[in-house]
């Protein structure tokens, strides 16, 4: 891991793997525009990005505070997110099927990590947390 840059192995993992299978026996998914797949990275990286900014120095393995500004306010966990839009849009613009078929088996992985952490979150920073996560959606935003 970089320095406070949280990189889910699964993701990369799910990447080089499907990357890998289509060098062996190529599997091209449906024709997209590969700039829609490069607008959906662009995106990823850019939610990324904020999320990082949003952080600064706070050290994301053993926090002092909680992070709620930013890409937080709107989904509790922004880098995994950027990361499945990275995994998405590389597939989309790589036409390659697998890559995209590794996302369900990558998301299925990150999310048993981020239960893990907030259950951690929620040790840390106890009613904070819980009130966080009555406003805040996992993933996506609440209405």
């Amino acid at each position: 891991m970089l320095r406070n840059v949280p990189i889910p192995e699964a993701s990369v993992a799910g990447i080089a793997v499907g990357l890998a299978l289509e060098q062996v026996r190529p599997w091209e998914s449906p024709s997209v525009r590969r700039s829609v797949g490069w607008s959906i990275v662009a995106a990823g990286s850019l939610i990324v990005a904020r999320s990082l900014k949003a952080v600064g120095s706070t050290e994301l393995s053993r926090p002092q505070r909680l992070v709620t500004g930013g890409p937080y306010a709107i989904t509790r966990h922004p880098m995994y997110v950027g990361w499945a839009l990275l995994q998405l849009g590389i597939g989309v613009a790589a036409r390659s099927g697998w890559v995209l078929a590794t996302l369900p088996f990558v998301g299925a992985a990150v999310h048993r990590d981020v239960l893990r952490e907030e259950r951690r979150l929620g040790m840390t920073f106890g009613d904070e947390y819980q009130e966080y996560c009555a406003t805040v959606g996992r993933y996506l935003p609440r209405r």
